[in-house]
């Protein structure tokens, strides 16, 4: 019994023992910071091969760095702690270096110490990392994006490339999401003002998620951009999977391959990187256990350290390795490609090469192939526009309106065709200061193009003229239009008159037929007067009676009296001939003079403007068309800028309402496009369009510098054209004129007869009066001297029968008396 007693004590004492030395090998282990849970959960998952004891690090409420390591030292002499893992603690890293325990750290340390070991690479290998990849892709420009310090150090590496341009944008964070929004949207705008498409991202994920719903809004996800992203552990899955609808390579370095699965970490935790960093602690310690067991107690931490120096195993992050300085060595950041919800690895870093050559390794991969789909699909952007006739236009009841429906135009119709061929949708909404789009002094841009930089806009839809300034800012679709520039002018007003029936002759004509009357008359009195009547019975042609004659003969009309000489009927036909062709001219002119408006255009064509100082003229300020009259080499069109500008600049306006006043009050010119002036004179017949046309240019769809959609726009333009949608449109904007058409012959071109028109018919007057006058005066000869026969003829008579009564003896009275 006694022996059965003592045996039993043997054994309990003996299993005392063992548990006691069990006790001895336990692992004592300080966690730092708030990494406790981690490291429970993950315990419990994966244990360690021997036993351990976990120990939380704290210090309460330290006075000082130097009364936190005094309170640190005597937490880990205290408990015996023989290795410390989470993240880096300056005032812990320095008391374990001094103590010599086994730190293993799961965060960055700028600090070099003998026995803290860095899962995560040091920043340097990052930033180095991105730096070989600029160099390796032989960029120019790039764009980094960051929030913290770390971004800082990236921008110093990057600014040691001297061939390549950096531009930093800081992103302040705080609690007002709509600043951080606007801050973000102006560094973006800003960015693509400096056309620069390569940007690097070094920030938080929700930063991240900012800057990237500020980019799709500006149509800055699409190529030619390239977006880089700093993401160790995958913390930015759920932030690419919000964009599966863009098309441009997001370019990730992380140390584990984008988006992998393993059985420590769910795909979108995002504590996956921390996780995963603690899973490959324990693993290191794991390895290192062996030999720290068969060690005494106080000599445990001291063996792990070494082990550590020396061990080589794969983790969850990637082969792990440490160098002297306890940094992590000979391992590599992945780069990853992602479109949409799509991701390849195409390529490794390599820390431990020493030639760029074999630092940035690109793997022969089969690349993604994505079907291309328009950026703006299913989408609503926003559409800029200006308000003028008839491609923008605000509807009579817009005020009762909302949205689109306020709006009318060929521009608005445009767009909804285009829309509906591309199926996105689209907000119209007008540019604030009202003008179409022009550099400043300062470098900046006002209209429509300024809104397109700011970001404000995802296009513009307007007849904004594309030339060389605004296409460097700018990108534009295929033209939908073609432009030339015109004159507009106030039609002149008719000339009214209550005696408009003398209009057809030149008063000279008027002159001389009256005083072609007055001579007629007075000769055919005179010639009836002297002249022989070939009847006897004709009554004579009395002053008053030869001047209704030839009166009455030139109206055509009857009189009592006519001619009977010879003389007076030559008259008479010369006059007769003179009125037939005077009257026939007459009713002829008369007839273009009372049915053609008489319009008189003091201005025939453009140049004439440049001729001339009573008519002023102008265009618009700081538009294409002032731009062409400011850099023209054409001579007349010089002349033109130097009146515009210098000796009258008050002919400028401001806008095209203001040109159109200027025009209606007279005496004004308007410079404008084809397309806008032939609406005015459709609209209002008060206006009137003088070419010849000039300055051809096109209209088109503006988008941002560098938007892939550009081309999306141009082919839907395009098929437009080619379905005779962009002619339909024409025509129901620019409808037939239903004013007179002043091309057509006017009363300028129908003109009155001049004197030398009708010049002849007064020399055939004048031909009949001077034969007319010959043939009197012939007459008259004759018969003085038919008289002066007869007379001479009596004489001789008498002296014959005064002779025959001498003969005869007769009685001289009686005989003188017989004569009588």
């Amino acid at each position: 019994m006694e022996h059965r007693i003592f045996f039993l004590m043997l054994g309990v004492i003996v299993t005392f023992c063992d548990v006691t030395s069990e006790e001895t090998f336990r692992l004592k282990i300080g966690i730092v910071g708030t990494w406790t849970p981690v490291f429970d959960e993950l315990l419990r998952t994966i244990g360690l091969s021997h036993p351990w004891r976990i120990y939380n690090i704290t210090t309460a409420k330290p006075k000082s760095q130097y009364d936190k390591m005094l309170k640190v030292k005597d937490f880990l002499t205290d408990n015996q702690i023989d290795v410390i893992l989470g993240p880096y603690d300056d005032a812990t890293g320095i008391v374990a270096d001094k103590l010599r325990v086994p730190y293993i750290c799961t965060t960055g340390s700028k600090r070099n110490l003998n026995y803290t070991f860095q899962i995560l690479p040091p920043l340097e290998d990052f930033s180095q990392a991105i730096f070989d990849m600029t160099k390796s892709y032989q960029w120019d420009k790039v764009s980094l994006f960051y929030d913290d310090l770390r971004g800082v150090y990236i921008m110093e590496q990057l600014l040691t490339n001297h061939d390549m341009m950096v531009k930093s944008w800081h992103v302040k964070g705080g609690s007002d999401i709509k600043a951080v929004e606007k801050q973000v949207r102006d560094h973006l705008v800003r960015m693509r003002q400096a056309f620069v498409q390569k940007s690097i991202i070094f920030c938080s994920k929700e930063h991240t998620e900012i800057i990237l719903d500020q980019a799709r809004s500006l149509a800055m996800l699409s190529q030619p951009s390239e977006w880089f992203f700093y993401d160790p552990g995958d913390q930015l899955v759920p932030v690419f999977k919000n964009f599966p609808d863009v098309f441009v390579n997001f370019t990730v370095f992380g140390l584990m391959e984008f988006d992998s699965r393993n059985e420590i970490a769910s795909v979108d935790d995002s504590r996956r990187l921390n996780i995963s960093l603690a899973a490959d602690s324990l693993r290191l310690l794991n390895a290192t256990l062996p030999k720290a067991v068969e060690v005494q107690r106080n000599e445990a931490a001291f063996t792990i350290a070494e082990e550590l120096r020396k061990i080589r195993i794969p983790g969850y992050t990637g082969d792990i390795e440490f160098g002297p300085n306890g940094r992590r060595y000979n391992y590599t950041i992945k780069l990853s490609e992602i479109e949409g919800l799509d991701s390849l690895q195409v390529g490794v870093w390599r820390s431990h090469s020493n030639s760029l050559e074999d630092k940035i390794h690109f793997e022969e991969v089969k690349r993604l192939n994505r079907n291309y789909s328009f950026p703006l699909k299913g989408r609503t952007v926003s559409v800029v526009m200006i308000l003028e006739k008839p491609f923008t236009m605000q509807k009579r009841d817009y005020m009762q309106r909302l949205g689109n429906d306020r709006f009318e135009g060929f521009a608005v119709d445009l767009i909804t065709e285009v829309a509906k061929m591309l199926d996105f949708n689209f907000e119209i909404y007008l540019v604030h200061d009202g003008k179409f789009g022009t550099k400043k002094e300062n470098g900046e841009w006002n209209g429509m193009i300024g809104e397109l930089l700011a970001g404000n806009a995802t296009m513009l839809v307007a007849p904004l003229s594309i030339n060389s300034q605004r296409e460097e800012a700018v990108d534009f679709t295929k033209p939908f239009m073609t432009r030339y520039i015109s004159v507009l002018m106030r039609v002149p007003k008719s000339e009214q008159s209550y005696f408009e029936f003398l209009n057809p002759l030149h008063h000279n004509v008027w002159y001389c037929t009256f005083g072609a009357f007055m001579m007629v008359s007075v000769i055919l009195y005179f010639l009836e007067r002297f002249g022989i009547r070939q009847n006897k019975d004709y009554p004579t042609i009395s002053l008053r009676e030869s001047f209704w004659f030839v009166f009455g003969s030139l109206l055509q009309g009857n009189t009592d009296s006519s001619p009977s000489t010879l003389p007076g009927r030559i008259l008479t036909s010369a006059w007769w001939f003179f009125a037939l062709i005077l009257i026939s001219s007459y009713t002829a002119n008369l007839a273009a003079f009372l049915t053609v408006k008489k319009i008189n255009t003091p201005i025939k064509s453009v140049t004439d403007l440049a001729s001339q100082t009573k008519i002023k003229y102008g265009t618009v300020k700081s538009s294409g068309i002032m731009f062409f009259f400011k850099n023209t080499n054409i001579e007349h069109f010089a002349k033109m800028w130097a009146q515009m500008s210098e000796v009258d600049p008050s002919s400028m306006v401001d806008s095209t309402d203001e040109g159109f006043k200027k025009v209606k009050d007279g005496n004004y010119a308007f410079f404008w496009d084809t397309t806008v002036n032939k609406y005015k004179t459709i609209e209002d017949c008060q206006f009137m369009e003088i070419g010849p046309h000039f300055d051809p240019k096109g209209f088109g769809i503006g988008v941002p510098p560098g938007a892939i959609y550009r081309e999306d726009l141009s082919m839907a333009i395009l098929k437009l054209s080619d379905t005779g949608m962009l002619h339909q449109l024409e025509n129901k904007w620019w409808p037939s004129r239903s004013c007179p058409d002043l091309s057509k012959p006017s009363a300028d071109e129908t003109s009155e007869l001049s004197i030398d028109s009708v010049a002849g018919v007064f020399f055939i007057l004048l031909g009949g009066i001077a034969l007319a006058g010959i043939v009197c005066g012939f007459e008259h000869f004759a018969k003085v001297v038919k008289k002066a026969a007869k007379t001479n003829k009596v004489v001789n008579i008498l002296h014959t029968l005064v002779l025959v009564n001498r003969l005869l003896h007769q009685n001289s009275a009686d005989f003188i008396f017989y004569v009588e």
